[in-house]
């Protein structure tokens, strides 16, 4: 009882390209709860005018203090291939909360950027960890495959690490934190970066919390009414401040965001290179009428700047082999066995672009109506 009196420590660790996303997770936190906060933002590089926001967005009565981890701390960290778009060696400053909040002798909670809490944190903290070093949610994906093995874990089980709920004293007690620093100076190329290296360490010293705490794109499916959802982790690739977002939860981010200073940044338009040459092959060519053959997230972002900067330009439908979705801002979404009446086609799909084209040739539609990258 005693320690959910006390202000609960909350960290975060970001730059300032995340820093409206965090102000709309304070803002989703301070209004679940009556509990005091104070708040700790690690960063590399973030201005004095986002300290300033983030100050402001912290609420009254809060203490909210900004430390600055050099980036050659990290050094020799590596940033696997499939994040390279989207980490960067940020990530890695949770493992020396620990050591930076050396003060601090309670419990504390780490959450990633892209989360939004819908429910009173006071509750998690008042969870009793019995001697663990932390308190986490299983990775509802990862721990389906065989990556546990893979690291030798075992516990043979995996947690996702975007929310940490560390004791302080006992994470010290058995050096998590020099044992992980030692495995990051190594240069060792881990597959989910720091989180591989957590799970390491941590292997066998966690306790494994509802999975409610740390809602992930994998089990989205599972849910039957918001109300199930304590924190929504947008994990996955699509995010809620993307102009493509179909993310069930789009709605909780661009609520509590309306109510912070960052309320007038847009929204984004994400494209990877390979949406890139996509759409200047729509352009070289001259398209006004296609079709987007995909409906998941590659092809609702090239559809949606599509919309947003080539009004000129009319998507017929998209096309997909198990639709999930009727439609997606007017564009109707079809079944991929229509016929395509003689107008060209965008294969948005990387990883099975090559299996999409033959099957377009099988269908007989012209190679020349067929927009893809397989030639690159």
């Amino acid at each position: 009882m005693m320690e959910k009196m006390q202000p609960l420590n909350l960290v975060f660790c970001i730059d300032d390209k995340f820093a409206v996303h965090l102000a709309a997770l304070m803002r989703s936190i301070l209004s679940n709860t009556d509990s005091q906060i104070s708040w700790h933002i690690f960063y590399a590089a973030l201005s004095s005018a986002n300290q300033m926001k983030l100050t402001q967005t912290s609420g009254n009565g809060n203490h909210i203090k900004f430390y600055q981890i050099e980036d050659e701390t990290f050094s020799s960290a590596q940033i696997s291939k499939d994040f390279s778009d989207r980490l960067s060696v940020v990530t890695y400053f949770r493992l020396l909360i620990p050591q930076i909040l050396a003060s601090i002798n309670t419990k504390v909670l780490f959450l990633d950027a892209d989360m939004i809490v819908n429910a009173d944190v006071s509750d998690l903290f008042a969870i009793d960890l019995e001697d663990n070093a932390a308190g986490v949610v299983v990775d509802s994906l990862v721990a389906k495959g065989s990556h546990s093995q893979t690291l030798g874990l075992k516990s043979h089980s995996y947690f996702n690490a975007g929310m940490l709920l560390i004791d302080l004293p006992m994470w010290r007690s058995k050096q998590i934190t020099e044992t992980a620093m030692r495995m990051v100076d190594n240069g060792t190329d881990y597959k989910f970066n720091d989180q591989d290296i957590l799970n390491i360490t941590l292997d066998s010293n966690v306790m494994v919390l509802d999975g409610a705490w740390n809602i992930q794109q994998s089990c989205l499916e599972a849910l039957s009414k918001e109300s199930e959802v304590k924190i929504v982790h947008f994990n996955g690739a699509e995010k809620p401040w993307q102009h493509s977002s179909i993310h069930p939860f789009t709605h909780l981010y661009r609520k509590y965001k309306s109510e912070t200073v960052f309320a007038d940044v847009e929204l984004e338009h994400y494209l990877d290179e390979h949406d890139h040459a996509l759409i200047k092959k729509v352009q070289d060519k001259n398209i006004r009428h296609l079709y987007i053959y995909g409906a998941g997230q590659k092809g609702r972002r090239v559809a949606r700047y599509l919309q947003h900067f080539f009004s000129d330009i009319h998507i017929e439908g998209m096309l997909d082999k198990s639709p999930k979705i009727d439609t997606f801002f007017k564009i109707p979404v079809l079944a991929s066995d229509i016929s395509l009446k003689n107008i060209p086609v965008i294969v948005a799909s990387a990883a099975f672009e090559k299996e999409i084209v033959a099957l377009l040739g099988q269908k007989k539609v012209p190679e020349s109506n067929i927009i893809s990258i397989t030639d690159q």
